[in-house]
């Protein structure tokens, strides 16, 4: 798929990992300082990486420095075309008809604000449930507790075993 003729005359800007560069048709600018310009090989070997994940601001230029784009271009002439577009671009560096400028980042519109966090809320007041004290249980509780507790429910006859009550009954028969 090409790009029809947009006329766009630039600047473009142009990501390259942290750094920013603006990229200007020299006939354009007035006057510029060379110290400001970013050297042409430096550029030139973004132009790879531009032409895959920024190809119409390349097309823009390649159109702005008088090339034509052909309309309807197939999968196998684009590379081709793309080799024209790089060539072009390199050779318009090198000739300084087209020029780039390091640029400050611009703050990316996807960044939201902080949002403001509510007061913290105070904390309610802890009352402390009166529990009674809890026994820990032991698997061996104290045997002179326990003997006690047995003479305790025999004397209030209280039956122990089942097979002893049923002697005790067939004693009685």
């Amino acid at each position: 798929m090409s790009v029809p003729g947009i006329g766009f005359p630039g600047p473009w800007r142009l990501r390259s990992g942290a750094e920013e560069y603006e990229l200007l048709v020299m006939r354009a600018v007035t006057a510029l300082d060379e110290r400001e310009c970013v050297p042409a090989e430096h550029i030139t070997w973004q132009l790879d990486h531009w032409l895959t994940s920024a190809r119409r601001p390349l097309l823009e230029m390649y159109e702005a420095l008088g090339g034509i784009l052909p309309w309807n271009v197939s999968s196998l002439d684009r590379a081709r075309l793309d080799a024209r577009v790089r060539d072009r671009l390199v050779q318009a560096l090198e000739r300084r008809e087209l020029v780039a400028l390091r640029v400050q980042r611009r703050a990316a519109a996807w960044a939201w604000p902080e949002p403001a966090l509510p007061p913290p809320r105070p904390e309610p007041e802890v009352i402390p449930l009166a529990r009674p004290p809890v026994e820990v249980f032991t698997l061996f509780p104290d045997p002179a507790r326990q003997a006690e507790a047995l003479r305790q429910a025999a004397a209030a006859g209280v039956p122990f075993c089942e097979e002893c009550e049923k002697q005790k009954q067939r004693a009685a028969a």
